[in-house]
């Protein structure tokens, strides 16, 4: 019997960053706004020790063959009104989910390709003009969704290496379901 942890450092770290980021932005312009910047240093810390608990959350998959279970960063989406308002995605973010590997039924992968374009300055004409250039950038993310009588998971990962090892491991794990033998790639 083994225990599978794969780490999945850098999704984890993106996650905890922006987290860090946007509300360390958000606080420091509140407190700025309400002439409380005495509290900021206090908030700031909370704010580091909340974004913490999310990279620990969300930088491990374990599957468990000893107790049978799979555990994997909590990412459910959430069916109701209440539970959007309650912001529950977001709580989400600090929770991890463990799931009996009986009742997992079928592993479907997933990845999604798209770009954006944006115009960045170049320079400026001998008249004063700013010189722009259109350029497009390539964004890929590789998804794994985990069903069965548990519900659904929808995992995200930012290399199709971590996806694959997590895949084999689950596949390597619940011997007895009919999962998809098949990869299937959504372009």
């Amino acid at each position: 019997m083994k225990v599978y942890k794969i780490y999945d450092v850098w999704m984890a770290l993106r996650k905890a960053g922006a987290n860090l980021l946007i509300l360390s932005a958000i606080a420091s312009f509140i407190c700025y706004l309400f002439d409380l910047l005495q509290f900021l240093p206090l908030i700031l810390i909370v704010i580091l020790i909340q974004s913490t608990i999310i990279y620990r959350a969300n930088h491990l998959y374990k599957i468990d063959q000893v107790t049978q279970t799979f555990t994997f960063p909590a990412s459910d989406l959430e069916n109701s009104i209440l539970a959007i308002v309650l912001m529950q995605p977001y709580w989400n973010l600090m929770r991890r989910k463990s799931v009996p590997l009986s009742t997992i039924e079928n592993l479907y992968l997933d990845t999604q390709r798209w770009s954006t374009k944006q115009q960045v300055v170049t320079g400026t004409t001998a008249k004063g003009k700013t010189k722009f250039k259109q350029t497009t950038k390539q964004h890929v993310r590789y998804c794994l969704n985990v069903a069965g009588a548990f519900g659904s998971a929808n995992l995200d990962f930012l290399s199709r290496q971590k996806r694959d090892e997590v895949r084999n491991a689950l596949q390597q794990s619940v011997k007895n379901a009919s999962i998809d033998s098949k990869v299937s790639e959504m372009a």
